[in-house]
């Protein structure tokens, strides 16, 4: 693949994302946030096909990369949190791409060598791309995104950015992700690419979604009420799973926007898992 070819994946993959609905407390087609719109994350999405086409053409680090896509956010005036997420996952999958010359079976290897190749640059500048991007995790003794010194002590310890992931892989999916070599994301892929071929492209998404949410805590749940909370929406989830009918599903999403229940990182890794198919050869 082109990196031109790479990044319309990773595009099209963020839009199917966006697009799918109902997604049970997440922005769509039908609704938005009061602080984010329907039209801010589409923007988002086209704002990020640069840095998608650099990343597959080997232009840049992680960490460089991201907060440059962040701050095209402001470019837009978009104001807060659309793709954050999705951005952390999707890069060095573009990056892994760009390097492999058969995708179905050098994607993972090469993933795993650019996740090793993370620097002391990039968790800085992940650093400095959360305190722009306005994101919401949850609050950790050591090197907290929330502290204003931690880019000091992870330049003086020499941390880099995928190690600091295996510190926060306990609590944040996105984290467990990266020091597991995307392991679950490569699962929901193939789940998608199943449930997608035999219910369409709208409503695979929304039941891989739905399943997804159904088997552990959303982190972004987690950071915003708590493990309480975040396990209640696995229990929710699962019984509007298990009924399967389109009435269940819109009667949750219903009920988590009404709550503020917003499970973004779910989100974010179904976007990763379809750019995955993607990649893998799926068209829909």
């Amino acid at each position: 693949m082109s990196p031109d070819q790479i990044a319309q994946c990773a595009q099209a993959a963020m839009l199917f994302e966006l697009s799918s609905g109902p997604k049970p407390g997440n922005v769509d087609r039908c609704h938005d946030f009061v602080d984010a719109t329907f039209q801010q994350f589409l923007i988002s999405a086209v704002a990020s096909y640069p840095i998608f086409r650099k990343a597959a053409s080997g232009e840049g680090r992680i960490g460089q990369l991201l907060l440059e896509a962040v701050k095209s956010w402001k470019f837009w005036k978009i104001p807060g949190n659309t793709h954050f997420g999705s951005l952390i996952l999707m890069i060095p999958l573009a990056m892994s791409a760009g390097r492999a010359k058969e995708l179905s079976s050098r994607l993972i290897p090469e993933l795993s060598a650019v996740l090793r190749e993370s620097s002391v640059d990039d968790a800085i500048d992940f650093y400095a791309a959360f305190e722009l991007a306005n994101a919401r995790v949850a609050e950790v003794g050591e090197f907290s995104l929330k502290d204003a010194k931690s880019p000091q002590k992870i330049q003086e310890q020499d941390k880099t950015l995928l190690e600091l992931m295996f510190l926060s892989k306990g609590h944040d999916q996105i984290a467990r992700e990266w020091s597991a070599g995307y392991q679950r994301s490569f699962q929901l892929a193939d789940r998608l690419a199943a449930a997608i071929k035999i219910n369409g492209l709208n409503a695979g998404v929304i039941r891989i979604y739905l399943e997804a949410l159904s088997e552990e805590p959303d982190s972004l749940v987690l950071a915003k009420f708590g493990l309480a909370k975040a396990e209640e929406v696995v229990l929710r989830s699962k019984k509007a799973f298990d009924e399967g009918t389109l009435e269940a599903i819109r009667k949750l999403d219903v009920e988590f926007l009404e709550e503020d229940v917003n499970p973004g990182t779910t989100a974010d890794l179904i976007a990763a898992s379809l750019f995955i198919c993607l990649l893998k050869g799926c068209r829909f």
